[in-house]
């Protein structure tokens, strides 16, 4: 017998597919075999900590399933904003462990409201939101000690959206945000606390000014760099943002 009010499969009949040729309609028989987060459900216009610059839902979950987010892993958000990116990691596996840093402080980013983020939709909350630069290596030892009291267990996946410059203000150097981060992981892997764990992963976008000449290639890491923090790029895509840049 087949319960049809509470059915254990769902079965979908499809209608509106043409066969040009033969101009009769298609039928098609398909199961369900999974169900994603709804985006709407993390819209900037649903959130309670509001900023100027949030990542939008579809970059978020895109970011975290490049990156492989399951249960178990632990991840890192070095530029969190107010965590767009953990709280679609959190979506997806509700057994991530995870840390965010970010450099603005409580009156720009509210902290207390991020958490509320989190806790109204049931999703577990980040081990620690840190106030600082990713770049300090106290902040790190910070945000490894959130996942362990030694503070020596690296993280396995790194995942985040550095800063442009275009709404958001950027440290006045000659090197990127992301140079600065590959930097850090450099440091730490050199200094014996690696911040991402061998097999790692660390997924981010790359700002491009393609109206000022600018090419992927120009704003990437140099592979020495790469190399001494245990990097290889492994997969590159294209979002055009408007008319002056995109993102990789």
């Amino acid at each position: 017998t087949v319960d049809l009010k509470k059915p254990k499969s769902k079965l979908y009949v499809m209608e509106g597919l043409f066969r040009i040729e033969k101009k009769s309609i298609t039928k098609v028989l398909v199961r369900e075999i999974a169900v994603g987060p709804k985006l709407s459900t993390i819209a900037p216009n649903t959130r309670i900590c509001v900023t100027n610059t949030p990542l939008c839902p579809t970059a978020s979950f895109l970011l975290c399933n490049v990156a492989g987010v399951r249960d178990g892993v632990s991840i890192l958000d070095p530029f969190a904003g107010s965590c767009s990116i953990l709280i679609a990691a959190a979506m997806i596996a509700s057994k991530v462990t995870t840390v965010g840093i970010e450099i603005a402080g409580d009156c720009l980013v509210d902290r207390s409201a991020i958490m509320r983020d989190f806790g109204v939709r049931k999703l577990p909350v980040p081990r620690a939101l840190l106030e600082g630069d990713c770049t300090d290596p106290d902040v790190r030892m910070l945000a490894r000690n959130a996942l362990s009291p030694d503070k020596t267990k690296p993280f396995d996946l790194i995942i985040t959206d550095p800063p442009y410059g275009t709404r958001e203000s950027v440290k006045n150097t000659e090197s990127t945000p992301t140079e600065d981060l590959v930097l850090s992981i450099v440091h730490d892997r050199e200094a014996g606390t690696p911040l991402l764990k061998v097999g790692g992963k660390l997924v981010l976008f790359v700002p491009v000014r393609h109206a000022e000449g600018e090419t992927i290639e120009q704003c990437l890491p140099k592979k020495e760099l790469l190399d001494r923090a245990g990097l290889s790029l492994e997969q590159l895509r294209e979002q055009r943002i408007n008319s002056k840049f995109d993102r990789w």
